[in-house]
């Protein structure tokens, strides 16, 4: 019993760091810029933080984000932190096998379009397709794993299950809005839609760790 009450505390634990290193590192890359913080927010995407001064992209200002570095290592670590903490903390908990498949590949999906958003640059020729690819993974990775926790876990925390849920569908409706304002060059509303989708995924972590480490 120790152990698995040890292993419960270890997943939310990581999903609460993990999800405010992610906060953590976006703030201190967005402040390095030296633009004001409403325009980084409101007007730039997320990835643009992830471009090397040395790499030319258009939309993205020259030298814009001098702790790229920081911002692609931030990428990587939440996709991996996010899939090792569900693994630990909800895994056991998938009774339903066709939900179980579905609830770990979600997740995973989630990891790998974090490795590739970290690993290769958005508007840089050689590496927009893989970072295109890797942010789509991420998007819908992790909103439906938000939103598939909130059906498998319905029955041992209905109010959680119920934000879970939500949550989730706010960020995959807020995915298609940004399809939408990028097909339909809405430059001024995209990074907004583009946060909305991502941090439904953000919060569904610190509300995840805080919920099973009061309930334990």
């Amino acid at each position: 019993m120790n152990s698995k009450k040890s292993i419960v505390n270890a997943g939310a634990l990581i999903f609460i760091l993990n999800g405010l290193f992610y906060l953590t590192c976006e703030f201190i890359v967005a402040f390095g810029t030296g633009y004001p913080l409403k325009e980084v927010y409101f007007k730039h995407f997320i990835s643009a933080l992830g471009v090397y001064t040395s790499q030319i992209v258009e939309g993205v200002p020259d030298g814009f984000s001098e702790f790229a570095m920081l911002m692609n290592i931030n990428f990587i670590v939440t996709g991996i932190g996010f899939f090792i903490a569900y693994y630990l903390l909800i895994f056991d908990k998938l009774k339903n096998r066709k939900l179980g498949i579905l609830s770990i590949l979600t997740p995973f999906i989630f990891a790998m379009g974090g490795i590739l958003v970290g690993v290769f640059q958005g508007g840089v020729p050689s590496e927009d397709g893989l970072h295109g690819l890797g942010a789509r993974l991420s998007f819908l990775g992790g909103n439906f794993t938000t939103l598939l926790s909130g059906i498998v876990l319905f029955r041992e925390n209905k109010k959680y299950a119920i934000v879970s849920t939500l949550l989730g569908i706010i960020g995959l409706v807020s995915a298609v809005l940004m399809n939408n304002a990028i097909n339909n060059n809405l430059s001024e509303v995209v990074a907004i839609y583009e946060r909305m989708t991502v941090y439904p995924i953000t919060m569904w972590q610190l509300i995840t760790g805080i919920v099973f480490l009061r309930k334990k």
